[in-house]
Formats: structure tokens, C-alpha cells, sequence
């Protein structure tokens, strides 16, 4: 009877821990399906900003390409400005 009832608590620590064991691998399923969904949506949002930087840069700048293709006249010098060292009123540079 005794040896019996330690059989029975046997069986039953091995099905709580299958239990306990299947209860793990369903969440540890869950959790990569949610990592997964969350490398997706920061990987729409990247490109959402990446594609609206874009969109930015060119709105802000109608006039670089007429820029670049400005020519110089033959003579032109550029004035010498002294580079910023940190050092002084970045104002009065």
C-alpha cells in the first residue's frame, strides 16, 4: 500500500513536470512569434523613416541639383574662413 502511494506520486511529479515541460514550449512559442512580430513592425518602421528621410532630404533641397550644376567662373576664389575650433562663440563664427 505504502510502496503503492509512492508509485502514484511518481506518476504524478512526471505528469506535472510534462506538464510544466509542454506549458514552457507553448510560451517559448509565443515569445517567438512576438519577437517576430516585433522585428517585423521595427523593421515597417525603419523603412517608414528611412523612405520619409528621403522624401525630406529631397523637399528641402529643390534647388541641389540646379547647384551642382552651376558652373564657376574661371577666376573664382573662395574666400578663406577660418574653421571652427570649438574654442570660440560658435555665434561669432
Amino acid at each position: 500500500e505504502h510502496f503503492h502511494m509512492a508509485g502514484d506520486t511518481n506518476n504524478n511529479h512526471a505528469t506535472t513536470l510534462q506538464a510544466a515541460v509542454q506549458e514552457i514550449q507553448r510560451l517559448q512559442r509565443q515569445m517567438a512569434s512576438f519577437e517576430a512580430d516585433k522585428a517585423q513592425e521595427r523593421e515597417r518602421a525603419r523603412l517608414a523613416a528611412q523612405e520619409e528621410e528621403g522624401i525630406a532630404v529631397v523637399d528641402s533641397q529643390p534647388l541641389a541639383q540646379a547647384l551642382w550644376e552651376t558652373q564657376v567662373l574661371d577666376g573664382f576664389k573662395a574666400p578663406h574662413l577660418p574653421s571652427f575650433d570649438g574654442n570660440t562663440d560658435p555665434v561669432e563664427h
